[in-house]
């Protein structure tokens, strides 16, 4: 089940939220946005909405607040204020997925947060798989200059092979090091 932080200042749109959503997703609310950074220490969350105007952080300013410590979950604007402004700072410094505007409509709401999770998912998948690849890669590159150090101090090794043993494989350390260029 999908988990969906939503933080607002206006307990009303919480509970209507939680109402609306509780069957669908588990649902983590609060008004206070050091309750929000707790929630996504503590809860697997895969999408987190703010509303944009509260008193103390304007929702973008929440969005960049937990951005480096939470940057998988997909983070979603939500407003009763057309504040283009706003919009387009959400998009710049809060990196956010969707804007919606008050009062939201439940049915487009659930799809939103649903692509927004598979969205999530995606992203969590992607970090695994670089850091399992940047680890093979290192493992790699140590050995093939493990060979290349072993290759240059045999003895029965002719110099010239050990030139073209020593010429491959550091073509091959090079590639893993910068495989976006053309050895």
């Amino acid at each position: 089940m999908i988990h969906v932080l939503y933080l607002d200042d206006e307990e009303h749109n919480l509970t209507a939220f939680r109402a609306a959503f509780r069957r669908d997703f588990h649902v983590h609310v609060t008004t206070v946005p050091s309750e929000a950074v707790r929630m996504l220490q503590e809860h697997p969350i895969e999408v987190v909405i703010s509303d944009q105007k509260m008193p103390d952080i304007s929702g973008v300013e929440f969005f960049e607040m937990i951005m480096a410590d939470h940057p998988d979950p997909v983070r979603m604007l939500l407003t009763g204020h057309a504040d283009i402004d706003a919009v387009i700072d959400a998009i710049n410094k809060g990196r956010i997925y969707k804007y919606i505007s008050k009062p939201w409509n439940e049915a487009e709401l659930k799809r939103l947060v649903e692509e927004a999770a598979e969205l999530c998912r995606v992203r969590r998948r992607s970090s695994q798989l670089n850091a399992s690849y940047s680890k093979n890669l290192l493992a790699l590159r140590e050995a093939l200059d493990q060979v290349r150090q072993e290759s240059q101090s045999h003895p029965s090794v002719p110099e010239e092979q050990k030139a073209s043993w020593g010429e491959t494989l550091s073509r091959a350390i090079r590639w893993i090091e910068h495989p976006e260029s053309d050895f």
